[in-house]
């Protein structure tokens, strides 16, 4: 059973990645501390306890996320603390300049602005991050949506794992989150289960989406393309690289959308799921030389 801490697993995360693929060794050494800071301050917001939001069946299973219409004033101090742990790691592992760099620390100063573009996130209003950027000049609407992200991650994070079985036993088929809304950035098979009953052991393989923005992991169809559906074998194709099987892209022509995933069954430890995703980047130049567009887009399947 892998009992160790947030932190530890991102840095052992981060070491396999570095033994298996030297070429990621730079990107590792670049963000690595910014994915151990987050989980860092996730652990620290868990422990001073953080308000969880009533998590409603009947509301869900009509399509609307948790986290939709929750008043997040009630964690305006998370969200500081976090923006006082994060931004300067952040800025450091951008390499902003110093007038950048200033002007983003002034941003995730102020709570109320904070508050703003966690609302303008959650419920998909990516015109406010337009609007705000505009009265700043050194801090572009990609910056600010970034470093945003960021920051309100762990804290969403704290409070998913807080709510527990009343947000993983919901009956949810969508390809977005249950939780936040967002869409996945990455796709996994579960790893062999334990039971108590007699110490049997299932074979696992029961594929899960996992958020880009909170962290969530919820049940999905093997079959089926997480962007618009699509369960036709004929139109969804499955790429390898390398042969190596335990990690691969799962595209659907109908879309033209792809998605990656990873077999939870060849890792013992778990890695950290966002942390792994800088070892990958392979994986999305291949799917993208195949004229194929992320699910959703991220740092590493952005990158030039």
């Amino acid at each position: 059973m892998n009992t160790a801490s947030a932190p530890d697993t991102v840095e052992r995360t981060l070491e396999i990645i570095r033994k298996r693929t030297p070429a990621y060794g730079e990107l590792t050494d670049r963000f690595g501390s910014l994915f151990t800071a987050s989980a860092k301050v996730c652990d620290e917001v868990a422990t001073k306890g953080v308000a969880v939001p009533e998590v409603d069946p009947a509301r869900v299973s009509s399509g609307v996320p948790v986290l939709v219409g929750f008043d997040f004033g009630l964690w305006r101090e998370a969200f500081a603390l976090s923006a006082e742990r994060l931004i300067p790691v952040l800025c450091e592992a951008l390499e902003l300049e110093d007038t950048a760099a200033k002007e983003l620390a002034a941003v995730f100063s102020d709570a109320d602005t904070i508050l703003g573009l966690v609302r303008a996130r959650i419920e998909g209003d990516l015109q406010h991050f337009e609007n705000t950027s505009l009265h700043f000049d050194a801090t572009p609407s990609a910056v600010l949506l970034f470093a945003l992200e960021t920051v309100c991650s762990p804290v969403l994070r704290a409070a998913v794992q807080s709510m527990g079985e009343s947000l993983s036993s919901l009956s949810w088929d969508e390809g977005h989150c249950p939780a936040c809304g967002s869409t996945p950035s990455i796709s996994q098979l579960s790893p062999k289960e334990f039971t108590d009953l007699d110490q049997l052991v299932g074979g696992g393989g029961k594929k899960f989406l996992h958020c880009s923005l909170c962290g969530h992991d919820w049940r999905f169809k093997r079959n089926a393309c997480p962007s618009c559906g699509n369960d036709d074998s004929e139109t969804r194709e499955i790429f390898y690289v390398d042969d190596v099987r335990f990690e691969h892209i799962e595209a659907c022509h109908k879309c033209g959308r792809y998605c990656l995933n990873i077999d939870m069954r060849e890792f013992e430890p778990r890695p950290d799921l966002d942390a792994l995703q800088m070892g990958l980047i392979h994986l999305d130049v291949h799917a993208q030389e195949n004229r194929l567009s992320p699910l959703t887009a991220t740092l590493w399947n952005t990158v030039e």
